[in-house]
């Protein structure tokens, strides 16, 4: 049974939707929202690929991770551009390398992992790659990538793996336990029917069955895409750079207000 809200958690809480509210003021197509759902809160950023500017981010010019999303707003300030909103790209070794095939400005970083024997959430089966390309995204199954790699890398922008795949064409993954008792936060990336890209953090311990009902039901998503577990966070949020440095980025940004 969930613990009551201390008053001043209600204040932070009250303080982030402020701040969402701001910065919703002025991002454009990009929209935050704050939900409720079975006593955890989510936050999400919906995003219109034909509209906002979507794009991943890892290294800076220099061959220096970004691992934050502080370093990552300083180093885009100076260029005129800020972020409206941002999240864990995936799952990365200890050299904060994506575990998986990582695209940029679509040139391929990371090659496409296809290994299925291993321990850990990338692993689960069916994985996945969230691929944006001009002007729309999708997230498409590990195998179906490696299929025609040639296709698929010759239309990515960018592009992220990880897994598993938590929905497909609306169903969610068989693999996934409704009774489950692990319990951890988590953010996903999904897709829905009017093509608008979802990034989606649940701020408490949440299992993969019912963080894909929230994406299915709630947000009416069709394809989901697990990113990552407790070291994930979303931007913006008071606790955005709160914890240790991360892999790459997802973001959405805008030219910078004057």
């Amino acid at each position: 049974m969930p613990l009551p809200t201390h008053p001043a958690r209600r204040w932070l809480q009250l303080l982030v939707f402020i701040l969402f509210v701001a910065i919703v003021a002025a991002a454009g197509a990009a929209e935050l929202h704050q939900y409720r759902y079975q006593q955890i809160n989510i936050n999400t950023c919906t995003v219109d690929p034909q509209q906002d500017s979507l794009r991943m981010y890892w290294k800076d010019p220099a061959g220096k991770v970004f691992g934050t999303f502080s370093a990552l707003r300083n180093w885009l300030r100076p260029q005129g551009k800020d972020m409206v909103c941002a999240t864990n790209a995936g799952i990365y070794d200890k050299e904060l390398r994506p575990l998986g095939l990582y695209v940029e400005g679509g040139v391929t970083l990371r090659k496409l992992n296809t290994r299925r024997d291993a321990y850990g959430n990338f692993y689960l089966q069916p994985n996945g790659v969230f691929i944006v390309e001009e002007g729309r995204a999708r997230i498409v199954d590990t195998a179906t990538v490696d299929g025609d790699r040639e296709r698929w890398l010759s239309q990515a922008v960018y592009a992220t793996q990880s897994g598993p795949l938590m929905l497909r064409n609306g169903e969610i993954n068989a693999a996934f336990d409704p009774g489950s008792i692990n319990l951890f936060v988590r953010n996903a990336v999904c897709i829905d029917p009017a093509q608008k890209v979802i990034l989606a953090i649940a701020r408490n311990p949440i299992s993969f069955h019912d963080f894909a009902l929230f994406l299915r039901d709630r947000l009416r998503c069709v394809d989901a895409l697990y990113l990552d577990g407790n070291i994930s966070r979303m931007y913006p949020s008071l606790e955005a750079d709160l914890g240790p440095a991360f892999g790459a980025i997802i973001a959405v940004v805008k030219t910078a207000d004057k």
